[in-house]
């Protein structure tokens, strides 16, 4: 979506959204005719709002916020590919990483103090 129909939808002013851009908080997307945004960018200004306005939380633990939200995205996304992946996988395998799967989860209720690092307890 244009410049303009953001403002308007994020209800927020140009001065705020070159702030937010300036921080981080909003990136803008390139197309062939300059700068846009997309309905996720509406969602991510909603939520800066929410946290300033309702929550009272400061520029620093926005930026914070927004990380951590950046980061739990991006592992979603990799877990969906490793899903997919193990998906395709022959059903030996897939049942055979399922019992590891189970048998790492059950060691780490067990001590969750342990550290996985898989190699380490590919015999256990």
């Amino acid at each position: 979506m244009e410049h303009r129909e953001f403002l308007g939808r994020a209800h927020l002013e140009a001065e705020a959204l070159e702030v937010w851009v300036a921080a981080g908080w909003l990136v803008w997307g390139r197309e062939d005719e300059g700068q846009h945004f997309s309905e996720a960018d509406v969602a991510r200004a909603q939520l800066i709002h929410d946290l300033r306005r309702d929550l009272g939380v400061n520029d620093e633990g926005i930026g914070v916020i927004l990380d951590l939200i950046d980061q739990l995205h991006g592992m979603r996304r990799t877990l969906g590919h490793l899903l997919s992946a193990i998906h395709a996988q022959p059903d030996d395998v897939r049942e055979r990483l399922v019992v590891s799967a189970q048998q790492t989860i059950l060691r780490h209720h067990a001590d969750p103090n342990r550290q996985t690092t898989g190699s380490s307890e590919q015999g256990s």
